[in-house]
């Protein structure tokens, strides 16, 4: 019985960051990167396998959003999808993967909040009033 509650976590994990997938299109960087590494910090090496781990966890999470959302609700604007597919696949393979390999992993994860902090801050609406005050 314990190995079955062991898989809870993840479980639940999964459930919430499916949640915030299907509610805001986000999950697989934001939430699950910093769930791996602090959560799972014997299994995860370091921030470049929480990346990777996290790529993973996208695959059947984005195609079951995508599916649902395009034949029950019929929102997916496929010309534009397929561009910034095509960008994307060529951006974390040619570049992001890449450079994730290169930088520590205390970089990365630095690196990660601000980014994480600028443009939580931004869709909150603050991140304009932000900029005015740096531009001064």
């Amino acid at each position: 019985m314990s190995k079955w509650l062991s898989l809870l976590p993840a479980l639940g994990v999964g459930v919430i960051v499916g949640l915030f997938s299907g509610l805001f299109g986000i999950g697989g960087g934001i939430l699950m990167v910093p769930a791996l590494v602090y959560i799972w910090r014997d299994a995860i090496r370091d921030m470049q396998m929480a990346v990777a781990t996290s790529l993973a966890v996208m695959i059947p999470s984005t195609i079951a959003g995508t599916i649902r959302n395009h034949f029950t609700y019929g929102k997916v604007e496929w010309h534009l999808a397929v561009l910034l597919a095509v960008g994307a696949v060529a951006g974390t393979y040619f570049l992001g993967v890449p450079l994730a390999q290169i930088i520590p992993s205390e970089t990365l994860k630095k690196i990660f909040g601000v980014v994480l902090v600028v443009f939580g801050l931004q869709m909150a609406g603050v991140g304009g009033f932000l900029g005015r005050l740096l531009i001064k």
